[in-house]
């Protein structure tokens, strides 16, 4: 029952929130769909949070989503020994380093009285999903070593057979607790993303480029 749900109901109830929300969401109010700049509010902490995060995490990412778009050269990639060592130190390292960020970014939540008032629910739910979710994430990669490999033969036609309308849950359903544990958060990040701040990575913003600068001058007496 448990593997069904983690791995059957999560993923597709996800899927249908993200097909149905997120374009109702922006074309009724696109007021909502970016995060707020609190940079105006608090940047010394912000620094420290924002950088390591994303440095960490989108490399991370990048990583599982490649895995999936292109097994084939990956295999080959980390066929060769020495480059799985190399790809999992980094990825060791990268993880280490989003959860350093995140945690300094719960910190800021917490320690800063301003951003409370702009501080919703929804948010705190995100902070501490993605700290969760780069803790297993973490986790997995100290002892269940080389997963960067196995990954390749277990997750990725695990997840083709979603695509594909057929789960085919034996790839994963002998997994350890923490494994699934990371892969229901995955998708519970992924069901959340239409109700939260977080749906703004979703929107690449090309027209910027078109946009003229901005310019800002000091108002002086």
């Amino acid at each position: 029952m448990l593997n069904s749900f983690i791995f059957i109901v999560l993923p597709y109830t996800a899927l249908a929130l993200i097909i149905f929300v997120t374009p109702y969401r922006f074309f009724s109010n696109r007021l909502t769909w970016s995060a707020y700049s609190t940079q105006f509010l608090e940047r010394k902490t912000l620094f420290w949070g924002i950088n390591p995060w994303h440095y960490g995490i989108i490399p991370v990412l990048a990583a599982h989503v490649l895995g999936v778009v292109a097994p084939g050269p990956m295999k080959a990639l980390l066929g060769n020994q020495n480059n799985l060592i190399v790809i999992e130190s980094f990825g060791f390292a990268l993880g280490l380093f989003a959860v350093f960020g995140c945690l300094v970014l719960l910190l800021r939540r917490v320690n800063t009285p301003i951003l409370k008032r702009v501080t919703f629910a929804s948010d705190w739910v995100v902070l501490y999903l993605l700290l969760a979710q780069a803790l297993t994430g973490v986790y997995v990669a100290s002892f269940m070593r080389w997963g960067s490999q196995w990954y390749l033969y277990t997750a990725v036609p695990y997840l083709w057979s979603l695509l594909t309308f057929n789960p085919q849950i034996e790839y994963m359903v002998d997994f350890p607790l923490v494994f699934k544990l990371h892969a229901a958060g995955a998708f519970l990040i992924v069901a959340l993303l239409p109700f939260t701040k977080l749906v703004h990575l979703l929107y690449v913003p090309f027209d910027f480029l078109k946009d003229p600068p901005i310019l800002y001058r000091w108002r002086s007496r």
